[in-house]
Formats: structure tokens, sequence, C-alpha cells
């Protein structure tokens, strides 16, 4: 390839690693494409291609075809900057992590908080307040169960049910805010 271009290209709808890797195979496949890197945490896409074989259109239907579209504005456009320091966004997103899983640990064992969540807020309640803050997740995993695809927010989704099932909606609760930073 000798007139190469790198496109930065914004992906609506990913929101797990499963995700980001169907996008980048579906990009990959393209004739023209030299390297795709899929960037959760930034939802784009930085794809290196010859665009006298592949265009911005290519890559919009590709993406589609994977279940997952471009903002309507994406436009065909070299890439303007550098990506940052992707280093630091991952150890940041560690420490978050990490100080979730600890505070929710302590919260839940030693201060009794799901006990007394549970014990004054219905059940009815509490099932609205896990739809209503999973339900973009949720939409995505009846989306790629659909087109066959199985991801870790399709298992994450199992866990809310069960968990609900036995009437635990706090702990499904728990499960869907682990799934946002999933």
């Amino acid at each position: 390839m000798s007139n190469q271009q790198t496109l930065e290209v914004a992906v609506n709808g990913m929101d797990c690693a499963d995700c980001a890797r169907h996008v980048q195979q579906a990009i990959r496949k393209l004739p023209g494409v030299e390297s795709v890197d899929v960037f959760l945490s930034s939802k784009k896409a930085v794809v290196r291609l010859d665009p006298t074989q592949v265009g911005i259109a290519d890559i919009r239907s590709a993406v589609i075809a994977a279940g997952y579209s471009l903002p309507a504005e994406t436009v065909d456009k070299p890439k303007q900057k550098p990506l940052g320091d992707f280093t630091k966004t991952i150890l940041v997103l560690f420490g978050v992590v990490f100080g979730a899983v600890l505070f929710i640990t302590v919260v839940r064992e030693r201060l009794g908080l799901f006990e007394a969540l549970t014990k004054y807020i219905p059940w009815a309640i509490g099932l609205a307040i896990v739809l209503i803050g999973g339900y973009p997740i949720f939409r995505n995993v009846v989306r790629t169960t659909l087109k066959g695809r199985i991801t870790s927010h399709t298992l994450m989704t199992l866990g809310v049910i069960a968990a609900l099932a036995v009437g635990e909606w706090a702990t499904a609760t728990v499960v869907v805010f682990f799934m946002y930073i999933r």
C-alpha cells in the first residue's frame, strides 16, 4: 500500500471487549485495510488503509453488518492527532474498578447495606432500578444475541436474571454496575 491514510472513526453501540473485537474483525476483513485498532474506552476505531481501495462508506457498511453504527457526521478525513496516553487510561480504569469492588464488598459484607436496602425498598422498585439502569446494555445484548453472538454481557445479563429470580435486586444492581465498567 503506497498511499496510506489513517482514519479515526467513532463507533456507536460498543459496550464490552467482545463488541470491540467484533468491530475490529469486521473492518479488518475489508480489502485495503492494513491495520485496525478499536478502543472500547473511547468508542473509536483507528484504521490504517489504502484510500484507493477502501473508504468510509465501506467501513460504515462493515460496522453496520457487525451490529454497530457510525455517527452520521463521520466524514472521510485523516486522523489529526496521536492516540494519547493509553497506559494512563488503563491504570486509572484499573484503579476505579479495584476501588469499586473493594467499596461494594465492604458496604455489603461489613455494613449490611444490601440487607437494609432489600428490607426497606420494595422488590418492584428495585426491579425498576435494575431495568432502567441496565436498559442500554440489555438492548445491546438482545441485538447481539439475535445476530448469533454471545458476549460477556450476555453472561452477565443471565446473572442479573438469576439474581432477580431469587429476589436479590441489590445484587443484580451491582452486576449492572460492573457491566458498565467492564
